[in-house]
């Protein structure tokens, strides 16, 4: 049986936490459009030297979560959230039935390898999984074999992304997995399909360290990958987002948010000016390899240089 996420108290600061053993590096264990990965030395440079509980609302893979639990000699509590309910609950899983999902992965990938096609669009029109295990194997083995790990659903809410080209995709990654789950129970994660401004502004404190990473402003008419909700996310979303981070400066809460480079979101935070950084990105879900390079994002804190590491 999995445990309630949801009753998990605010630990004393510095609390001491019993370690597992020794803590192996990992990495996220989906692919996710927008994910963290290649950003990660530049927002190395920007973590808070100090905090004990850690927030990360628009969820993904997870990349910027499984760094600080990896690389640095630190413990925290973190919150983490995502509205993608199957996402969600791959995170679970992971955390408390590893040995079973792996098991089963290991299933699908033999069956995958036998014929590709047939079975990832017989693997995909499984709509009902039996029960969370099935359903989280299925959400993983999809996510790893599918068309640039793109997450999409139709009207009906039917994940419909067609195969992607791989001549031997990873779908069961055991050691990553046996490791990811390790690092979720070690720092106590409290894992939730929720609303972002729902968690955050429920729970963080003074010192606490929230990073925002949402879908992206478009850089043009055809930057549209934005999709939150059913609703997707637009202009009064992310001025929403900035209200909520000037909530959280208020609370001196330790804020890092990274957005796409365009004067509307310059403008949203031009409050923290003095602390916003440009950097250079690739865009990998373009199709066209030409598109994919020349691109900035930025950075948003609101804390300054000396109190990061």
């Amino acid at each position: 049986m999995q445990k309630s996420e949801d009753v998990e108290l605010r630990p004393s600061p510095h609390s001491a936490y019993q370690p597992f053993g020794e803590l192996h590096n990992c990495y996220p264990f989906v692919k996710w459009a927008g994910g963290k990965t290649q950003l990660l030395v530049e927002l190395d440079k920007v973590i808070p030297s100090e905090f004990d509980l850690y927030f990360e609302p628009f969820l993904g893979g997870g990349a910027m979560f499984f760094h600080l639990i990896s690389n640095r000699n630190r413990l925290f509590t973190a919150y983490l959230a995502d509205l993608n309910r199957d996402l969600i609950t791959s995170y679970k899983i992971v955390k408390h039935n590893v040995k079973e999902l792996i098991q089963l992965l290991k299933k699908y990938e033999a069956e995958y390898k036998e014929d590709p096609i047939e079975y990832y669009y017989t693997l995909r029109d499984i709509i009902r999984p039996k029960n969370d295990i099935e359903k989280a194997a299925r959400f993983i083995a999809l996510n790893k074999t599918c068309y640039n790990g793109l997450y999409r659903v139709n009207r009906a809410g039917i994940f419909n992304v067609p195969i992607g080209r791989y001549k031997n995709p990873p779908i069961c990654d055991s050691n990553n997995l046996e490791n990811v789950s390790q690092a979720l129970r070690y720092s106590k994660a409290i894992i939730q399909a929720r609303d972002y401004g729902q968690m955050i502004l429920g729970r963080a404190e003074k010192g606490d360290f929230v990073f925002l990473d949402p879908p992206y402003n478009p850089t043009s008419s055809t930057s549209n990958f934005t999709n939150y909700t059913d609703y997707g996310f637009g202009d009064n979303d992310q001025e929403q987002l900035a209200s909520i981070f000037r909530k959280l400066d208020d609370r001196k809460c330790r804020v890092l948010l990274t957005n796409s480079d365009t004067p509307f979101i310059r403008e949203l935070y031009s409050d923290f000016a003095t602390n916003i950084k440009e950097v250079s990105v690739l865009r990998a879900i373009n199709c066209k390899a030409s598109k994919r390079t020349g691109h900035k994002e930025l950075l948003v804190r609101n804390y300054d240089n000396d109190t990061c590491f």
